[in-house]
């Protein structure tokens, strides 16, 4: 090993180490092992705790520290300086977001308890105020006077806090705060100029209050549907309308044991153990939610809350003893076997239960062990059981496994319980979280198992938290265009919900609160019937090969599903990349020199000549001078494109979309309304009519709806646009309430939208059916 050449980069030394190690280690079959044996052996190989302890000294001197002039692991004042300083130059350039951007990051570096984190915190809350942000704004003012704002310049934030409680219609909140503005500045004794400047300001805030204000703006609460049927007492965080069974051949599973609908919810459930995944936006680690005002953790500059009361319970939890590794970059480094540590981390926050047989007092951590898993694994879900046992009962696939990515999971093991030891007191407070004598090494060892077991869980039981994102871009024509894309939040684990069942044609859709699981029926499901959900591949994007192999190298089974089985269906996504017959129009897959249903010849170069060409078509489009000719180019592109290409190729769908922004940018709503609705039509045949895809596709065909009813007042199908934009709005906001839920931004945008046109609608409305899930949903989006 010493003759092998490793990365400068002691991040990327990581997997390299790791094969390295595994290599040396895998004469010996360990997948037959327990994993105290396995963590007895590798905890006592001081050759590999070398290693180890090494890689993590260097990994600590290389990243916990200050990086560059505007990088930091830690606090450094001279770092949030610097942000602070750019802050003020794009505020000043009215340059508004970047500028909130950059005080952003002057708070993270600030040390907590040192005179730059309450200045950041003060500018940070003058662009919040800018961008309307006045709840956040007020956030950070009260934390800015907390953490010692200089008293000579208070009476700016005390001004700025009136001017927040006015927006947000708390009158008697601006009248005490525009007091205590005032009491202040009496005692200040201000320079001339700058008192004509406070009274100036007050002046016009005064004003401000003299106008009418609308009541207290209270914050719609986010009502989070509750389980179908109540909750179930026997299986925690599930509807008592579903039951765990166990058979000898699928293990355990999740029936109905009545019919549900679609949008009942199955199961609402708390991960056991999150972490939250790197972002460009900031996350807050405790809760998962998104898009933060960031609180950062007091000691590094690597991880961020949504307030101070997130920011202590994770400090209690688990950060306390994170912190260290995020300043060394340890983290991202290791993927998912930070989620592993987090298990171990808050197990023994919310400590471990004793063992089920009351008799028994282990002293060894395979005592421990052993007795832990001796249970009933159904009874385990009861709502009144530990926590901690359904999440250490959930199948790792050890026995199935490579004996090579076994040793590599439990080298990682042995990382982790080493950066514990050396760079962190976890294993003095350990004790007092087991309620049985161990001894030290014993400790050690059981702290190894459970972040081995952990890992092997977590790859065939872990969930990717999702959540949507919206981005407006403006495009080359001037027209501004709304974008969604689902983002990976955070990795977590739900160990009831991990009780169901793959199928690559599932009958739930998984939504995500903050870090809260939510599963819902995506189809009905009748009484004795299987709840099945997707671990990853689908039955309308891959064929079932590609699907099955997916499946036997992560889940260590072969997939029997409906989808799999059904020769019919076994390479039906392959027609959304076929080529079209020229005859009789039918799909043609692959190289074929024939068309499969009428037998006429396929001409694979002209083809392929004919695209080469629409490509080039598309390009001159991209770089034309004018919309109009864009457009016209494009056009010509895509006419070549429909000649070669089956009606549902994926790639003729997304020419087609380009050709219906384009349109929409030129004021030409009614050819990108049909383009739209023909994509619309394509999408339902592949993903089906409740699908997240047509639930998009709807939210697009409404902005352009939208758009047309906004340019065209005076048009003769001014009501019928209305009528039918109404329709698609309301169809959209309960497509997107199915697959993301009520709490997402755009549901709620879209709601506003459906509430305009309905306004305009108001003097001749017809009746309408109940706006009911169940009812509603079943409309064929056949438009």
């Amino acid at each position: 090993m010493n003759s092998v050449n490793l990365p400068d980069d002691c991040s990327k030394q990581w997997e390299i180490l790791l094969l390295l190690l595994s290599s040396e280690e895998k004469k010996i079959d360990r997948t037959n092992e327990n994993e105290i044996d396995t963590m007895n052996y590798f905890c006592q190989n001081e050759g590999v705790r070398k290693i180890m302890l090494q890689w993590l000294q260097q990994m600590k001197c290389s990243y916990g520290k200050k990086i560059s002039e505007l990088d930091t692991a830690l606090k450094c004042d001279n770092v949030s300086l610097l942000w602070r300083q750019r802050g003020n130059d794009k505020f000043r350039a009215n340059l508004i977001e970047e500028s909130y951007t950059c005080y952003s990051k002057s708070v993270v570096y600030a040390k907590h308890n040192g005179p730059m984190y309450p200045l950041a915190l003060a500018n940070r809350s003058a662009s919040l105020l800018k961008l309307k942000k006045f709840k956040e704004c007020l956030t950070d003012i009260t934390l800015a006077i907390e953490s010692g704002y200089p008293e000579e310049l208070l009476h700016k934030l005390l001004l700025r806090q009136v001017d927040c409680h006015i927006e947000l219609g708390q009158r008697a909140n601006a009248l005490s705060a525009l007091a205590a503005a005032t009491q202040h500045v009496s005692k200040l004794g201000l320079p001339a100029s700058h008192a004509l400047d406070f009274e100036r300001h007050l002046k016009i805030l005064e004003k401000k209050l003299e106008n009418p204000m609308c009541q207290n703006k209270l914050d719609d609460e986010v009502q989070l549907p509750q389980c179908y049927d109540g909750p179930n007492v026997d299986f925690n965080a599930a509807s008592n309308a579903i039951e765990l069974r166990r058979s000898e051949t699928a293990g355990r599973y999740v029936v109905a044991k009545r019919s549900a609908r679609r949008g009942d919810v199955l199961f609402s459930e708390e991960p056991y153990a999150w972490v939250t995944l790197p972002s460009d936006n900031p996350v807050c680690e405790m809760c998962c939610q998104p898009d933060i005002n960031s609180v950062p953790c007091s000691r590094c500059s690597r991880s961020v809350y949504c307030g101070a009361a997130c920011r202590a319970a994770a400090a209690l939890a688990f950060h306390r003893w994170e912190c260290a590794g995020a300043q060394c970059a340890l983290f991202p480094t290791i993927g998912i076997a930070h989620l592993a540590l987090r298990v171990l981390l808050v197990s023994a926050s919310e400590g471990f239960p004793p063992v089920p047989q009351q008799s028994l007092q282990p002293t060894t951590a395979a005592e421990l062990f052993r007795s832990y898993a001796d249970v009933d694994d159904i009874q385990i879900y009861k709502e009144d059981m530990p926590a901690f046992y359904r999440m250490f009962n959930l199948v790792t696939n050890f026995d199935k496994m490579n004996n090579n990515d076994y040793i590599q999971y439990a080298l990682t093991a042995t990382m982790l319980t080493i950066y514990l030891e050396h760079f962190t007191t976890f294993f003095e407070y350990l004790p007092t979280k087991v309620p049985y004598r161990l001894s030290g090494v014993q400790l050690q060892v059981f702290a190894a198992a459970v972040v081995l077991r952990s890992l092997g869980q977590l790859v065939c039981n872990g969930h990717a938290a999702l959540s949507l994102s919206t981005v407006e871009t403006e495009n080359d024509g001037g027209g501004c265009t709304v974008t969604e894309r689902e983002v990976r939040r955070a990795t977590a684990i739900y160990p009831s919900a991990a009780m169901m069942n793959h199928s690559c044609d599932p009958n739930v859709i998984n939504t995500f609160y903050k870090r809260r699981l939510i599963v819902r029926c995506g189809s009905e499901v009748s009484a004795g019937g299987e709840v099945l959900n997707c671990y990853g591949p689908h039955s309308a994007r891959e064929p079932a090969a590609r699907r099955r192999a997916q499946l036997r190298a992560q889940y260590k089974f072969t997939c029997s599903c409906t989808a799999c089985l059904d020769i019919a269906r076994k390479d039906f996504v392959l027609v959304f990349s076929a080529y079209v017959c020229q005859r009789c129009r039918s799909p043609v897959v692959g190289k074929r020199a024939q068309c499969p249903h009428c037998s006429a010849d396929f001409q694979l170069d002209r083809a392929l000549a004919l695209i080469d060409r629409a490509d080039e078509l598309a390009l001159q489009a991209e770089r034309a001078s004018s919309v109009d000719e864009r457009c016209r180019k494009m056009q010509a592109s895509y006419k070549l494109k429909q000649q070669v290409w089956h009606r549902h190729h994926s790639s003729l769908r997304a020419a087609a979309d380009r050709l219906a922004r384009l349109y929409a940018d030129i004021g030409d709503f009614n050819r990108s309304v049909e383009l739209i609705k023909q994509n619309i039509q394509s999408l339902e045949y592949q993903f089906g009519s409740f699908s997240v895809e047509v639930a998009h596709e709807l939210r697009k065909l409404s902005d352009v709806m939208l758009e047309r009813i906004i340019k065209m007042p005076g048009h003769s199908d001014y009501r019928d646009w209305c009528l039918e934009a109404h329709k698609i709005i309301k169809k959209a906001v309960q497509l997107m309430d199915l697959n993301y839920g009520s709490w997402e931004v755009l549901v709620r945008r879209l709601k506003e939208q459906e509430a305009f046109v309905a306004s305009l609608l108001a003097d001749s409305r017809t009746p309408e059916t109940a706006d009911c899930v169940h009812h509603n949903l079943h409309y064929n989006l056949k438009i």
